[in-house]
């Protein structure tokens, strides 16, 4: 028989109906709620093929022809959607499809089931033809051949192409009753973007899923904890539509009225139904599952699950630990900040950096607290991503370091900007800190030997460092066998590794430094130490993040003694260095890009172009620089600088004499590291240009590969499927790289989360308080009074005036260049000891962060009074 139910399918024995039959017929038999349904076998299909089509136009000889035409694809399309189905098939399909609607099915939804879909290793989902809604035979017929023609798509040529010739020996077709679904969606056991395996991830919208799948709506989204089934994340999508069956057969869209289109389209009561559904199913398959399912009626139904294939992969945990140890908090009470981490890397990341940097971190601080003598659990969860931000694990985080004796989170948390610091001390249990004392004697000989030998060490670093940098930077990855692009993937991998070291080396011995000198004045000053130290920690001199505003300046100067340069700059836009005429600009802007050109905002995501790649926000500030004056922003800084240093100095006279000596000498160290640090940040940005010159060639292959992908597909993939994707070992990533792509839009379309949250984030932010006087932590020393320019992106920095207060979401290196034209700084999230605030303090800039919602508050022409050591931003009038 061609045609039989799904029910009377032997998972086992029924390869010739394809991948979504053979799921379709083991979740029926294990129980599962599943829609009736029959399968065509895909004998039907090759016994039409054989019959329509020239031997030339099957399926084998198109698929072994590398370089197979459009025309010769639309020609097999062609003659087999005008084929006649043979009689017995015509006769079997009628009788199924009687059957179907007897059975009360008003609709079927008539879908593709190839033998390459839907299996353990490889999926090709949404490439081949699904039609829904089919309400009589005709219709049938023709749904069927469209199922048929859809072998011979360029997108389907090229995914079975890359699988293998004989990866499409069978295309069968699954004939299901529809469901008029009031809500319906798509549920993964596991997280498809992160890998997490302890957490599903659920999308739902009102009407048939196909909206969803199809990204025509904005789906509500909940991420769950697969264990106790605790919401650890929800957004509200603006479902304004729906689609559903027409009563004609087809489908149609209608309106869905604006109240409802806000509202949880899953009630709590469902979504705990599916979560338990979810975990059924994965453990029958016994791995994770892609679920498509639809409620009607308070009802769930199981229109397919198929396996979750390219999974990226995830640090490694202890297993079997998690009882062994007192746990941190419920999940619900977690405190979540990126007040810090979001000025390295703000916005949302692609699931490449993800990937890298989230390891990087997780490593990171667990080195860090090691450098304190502190032991972090096995299992500690120090780092999440929140619609695609990343997020640090406050709770967590403050457990570890209780076991300082004496260190409190107020004392901790202000250097990073984290909030909740009140919660976080209530709620907290101290843990026992004998572990940490019996561990003080060997952690202060090892933090004394590595201070001993760490610029001897830091020496032999950078002289190998430099060496490998500039081997990986001169190979051309064009003509490389994949093979060995995957070893320069490594190469570039074992460079961060090794940079890693040295700058956690840093970040350790500066925290380690920093504490005591926190301590000691807070003893001595009080309520003032905190101003005191910003004072200290100013003007440092020789940081490498400095460099490009300073060299900024220079190079306008030049632009003004060299006049076809200045017109050029003045009259047009350069795009690139060799819009420049040849003379003293153009070689001084050639040796800055040499020098810097590795630098960006955003720096830390590798998506991001470089400075080298888009000179723009660099024209942008020369042009500033140039038509204000350059003299006139060089004496403004100095002016700046000039007062800071005299504001460190009378701090340091305002104490008492006796610690003055030993003082000078802990601020001797804590400089010295804020020093290492900033230039190990650089030496890790370069290594992340590096991952970027290899993901813009492996997205130049995966183009050629699958041309669907896009031009920078590399990036939505994680470090591990890269690898697996050079190496052989993943053939296809057309389906995983649209999917990372729509989230990663949808994600960017969302307004950030809070900078601080408790549990998981609330599915709207709340409006700014509009208030007179805004609160945040002071950066960089001095009082200034002026008019607010807010900036969205450095594509608009051209419109900064000299003087004028800049207000933005968050400051990396990458907007140092404008630093010297502005008056002051402000923004929404960062800490004292950022990149951006070290740099602002070389400059002598006030700077006043983790206002939180000063991008909101704050307008365009708003005149503001802000003080860079109380932290405070007083609005004086609109």
């Amino acid at each position: 028989m061609l045609v039989r139910p799904i029910d009377a399918l032997l998972p086992r024995s029924a390869r010739t109906f394809g991948g979504k039959a053979r799921n379709l017929a083991a979740l029926v038999r294990a129980g599962f709620p599943v829609p009736a349904a029959f399968a065509v076998s895909g004998d039907a299909a090759a016994q039409t093929f054989a019959r329509v089509l020239p031997r030339e136009l099957r399926p084998a000889q198109i698929f072994a022809d590398p370089h197979v035409s459009p025309g010769v694809l639309a020609r097999a399309r062609e003659l087999v959607l005008a084929a006649d189905l043979a009689p017995d098939l015509i006769v079997e399909l009628k009788r199924a499809f009687d059957a179907l609607r007897g059975a009360g099915a008003v609709g079927a939804a008539v879908r593709s089931s190839s033998s390459s879909e839907d299996s353990a290793a490889v999926t090709a989902a949404g490439l081949h033809t699904s039609v829904l809604n089919v309400r009589d035979q005709a219709a049938l017929l023709d749904a069927v051949r469209g199922c048929y023609a859809s072998v011979f798509s360029p997108p389907v040529v090229t995914y079975v192409q890359s699988l293998g010739v004989d990866a499409i020996a069978t295309m069968g077709v699954v004939v299901q009753a529809m469901v008029p679904a009031d809500v319906a969606g798509v549920l993964f056991t596991v997280n498809p973007l992160t890998g997490d395996s302890e957490e599903m991830v659920i999308d739902a919208a009102y009407g048939l899923g196909t909206s969803v799948t199809d990204g025509r709506v904005m789906p509500d989204t909940y991420r769950i904890e697969k264990r106790s089934g605790w919401v650890r994340d929800r957004v509200i999508g603006d479902k304004r539509m729906r689609v559903v069956a027409a009563d004609r057969g087809g489908l149609r869209e209608e309106p869905v009225g604006g109240a409802l289109a806000q509202k949880q389209a899953l009630d709590e009561h469902m979504l705990a139904q599916l979560v338990g559904l979810g975990r059924r199913i994965e453990e029958h398959f016994g791995d994770a599952r892609d679920i498509e399912f639809a409620i009607a009626a308070d009802s769930i139904y199981v229109l397919q699950a198929r396996s979750v294939t390219a999974l990226p992969e995830r640090p490694q945990r202890a297993r079997g630990r998690r009882n062994k140890r007192r746990l941190v908090s419920d999940a619900s009470a977690v405190v979540w900040s990126n007040l810090n981490v979001g000025e390295a890397l703000p916005g949302v990341a692609t699931p490449l950096t993800w990937s890298i940097l989230s390891q990087f971190s997780e490593i990171g601080f667990r080195n860090a607290f090691a450098a304190l003598g502190c032991s972090v659990p096995k299992d500690a969860r120090l780092v999440g991503n929140f619609r695609g931000r990343i997020y640090l694990n406050l709770t967590e985080l403050t457990g570890i370091a209780a076991q300082v004796p004496g260190l409190k989170p107020s004392l901790v948390l202000p250097l990073g900007g984290g909030g909740e610091v009140e919660r976080l001390e209530r709620e907290m249990a101290r843990p026992a800190s004998a572990g940490f004392l019996l561990r003080l004697p060997a952690t202060a000989a090892r933090f004394t030997h590595t201070n001993l030998r760490f610029g001897r060490r830091m020496a032999g670093f950078e002289s190998a460092f430099e060496a490998e940098r500039l081997r990986i930077g001169r190979i051309d990855l064009r003509i490389l066998p994949s093979s060995a692009l995957d070893e320069t993937l490594s190469d570039v991998h074992r460079l961060l590794d090794e940079s890693g070291v040295m700058l956690l080396t840093a970040y350790g011995g500066l925290l380690a430094a920093l504490l005591p000198l926190r301590v000691v004045l807070a003893l001595l000053e009080g309520d003032d130490a905190s101003r005191i130290q910003q004072a200290l920690l100013s003007v440092i001199n020789d940081v490498e993040s400095a460099g490009p505003g300073r060299e900024l300046l220079r190079i306008a100067a030049a632009f003004e003694r060299d006049a076809a340069a200045r017109e050029a700059l003045l009259g047009g836009a350069p795009g690139t260095v060799a819009d420049l005429p040849d003379g003293e600009a153009r070689r001084a802007v050639q040796a800055f890009l040499l020098q810097y050109g590795h630098r960006a905002v955003r720096e830390a995501e590798i998506g991001e172009p470089r400075w080298r790649e888009n000179p723009r926000l660099l024209f942008d500030s020369l042009r500033m620089h140039v038509e204000h004056g350059t003299a006139a922003s060089e004496a403004r800084m100095q002016r700046r600088v000039a007062a800071v240093k005299l504001t460190a100095e009378n701090a340091l006279a305002s104490l008492p004499l006796p610690v003055r000596p030993p003082l000078r000498a802990l601020l001797s160290v804590v400089r010295n590291y804020v020093r290492l640090r900033e230039r190990l940040r650089s030496h890790i940005v370069h290594v992340l240009g590096l991952f970027r010159l290899v993901a813009l060639d492996a997205s130049r292959r995966l183009a050629v590969r699958e041309p669907d992908v896009g031009p920078d597909a590399a990036f939505f993939l994680t470090l591990g499927e890269l690898h697996g994707v050079l190496r052989g070992e993943i053939r296809s990533v057309a389906a995983l790289v649209r999917m990372r792509r729509a989230q990663y839009a949808r994600d960017r379309s969302l307004p950030d989360p809070p900078d601080t949250f408790v549990g998981y984030p609330p599915p709207l932010a709340p409006e700014p308080e509009a208030g007179t006087y805004l609160q945040g932590l002071g950066a960089s020393s001095g009082a200034v009074e002026g008019a607010v320019r807010v900036l969205r992106s450095t594509d608009d920095v051209a419109s900064l005036l000299p003087g004028e207060i800049l207000v933005v979401a968050c400051a990396d290196v990458g907007w140092s260049p404008v630093f010297p034209v502005a008056g002051g700084l402000i923004t929404d999230i960062g800490g004292p000891l950022s990149h951006a605030c070290v740099v602002a303090r070389e400059y002598g800039l006030p700077a006043v962060v983790n206002v939180r919602s000063a991008t909101r508050a704050l307008k365009t022409g708003d005149r503001v009074r802000m003080d860079g050591d109380a932290g405070i931003v007083q609005r004086l009038s609109p």
